[in-house]
């Protein structure tokens, strides 16, 4: 969600550092804040709102007047927002990859051997698993436009393309680290269409191979 410079750098203070929450905190911040703040909120209210209606009743029932009604505001509220159907869907777009970033930076922070070869690509790994079934329906609905709409999705191939830089980077053998980043999508994608997808407990051995394959440094 984006928010004011000043606001980012205060939650930032807050969840890294531990800073209690004063009365008199949020005093501080500049005037205007606290309007971008709630025209975040609610671009991120509309986005959220966007993909229910597509998980619930399918791409065709995407319009501006049902994703307004599901958000609880008005066909102008969206409108200021999205000023077309296109800017919603690629909003919907980009709220995904960087749910995903998020997730992806947040498993790079935690790894249990920082700093060693293939800390990137088992980050990779744990965020892929962490995407959620709901998830997994809006992706696959949406990737049915994706032959007629390819703009929308010019900011994924744009993300998968530093993704794939930072995995051939990371230490490993770059064909094994590609090798991994191939099975790890084709799990998550293969689950999502449900074609083909391992069941336990081989996929369970599967993960553990790709995260064995991580530790492994041999050029």
């Amino acid at each position: 969600m984006r928010v004011s410079t000043v606001l980012a750098i205060y939650i930032l203070i807050v969840e890294v550092c531990n800073v209690p929450v004063s009365s008199t905190t949020f005093l501080l911040l500049p005037m205007g804040a606290n309007n971008k703040s709630k025209r975040s909120a609610t671009r991120e209210l509309l986005l959220r709102s966007a993909s229910q209606v597509v998980i619930d009743k399918g791409i065709e029932a995407l319009t501006l007047d049902a994703v307004a009604q599901q958000a609880g505001v008005s066909k102008g509220g969206l409108l200021y927002h999205f000023p077309s159907k296109d800017a919603l869907m690629q909003g919907m777009v980009e709220q995904l990859i960087q749910d995903f970033e998020t997730a992806l930076q947040a498993e790079y922070n935690k790894d249990d051997a920082p700093g060693t070869p293939g800390q990137w690509v088992r980050a990779y790994i744990r965020a892929s698993l962490q995407i959620s079934e709901q998830t997994l329906a809006l992706i696959a609905r949406l990737s049915s436009i994706a032959a007629n709409s390819p703009q929308l999705f010019e900011s994924a191939h744009a993300y998968q393309q530093q993704w794939q830089q930072r995995i051939e980077t990371d230490g490993l053998n770059p064909i094994q680290a590609t090798l991994i980043l191939l099975a790890i999508d084709g799990l998550w994608l293969s689950e999502m269409f449900h074609i083909g997808a391992p069941e336990e407990p081989l996929r369970t051995q599967v993960l553990e191979a790709l995260f064995a394959m991580t530790r492994v440094t041999t050029k």
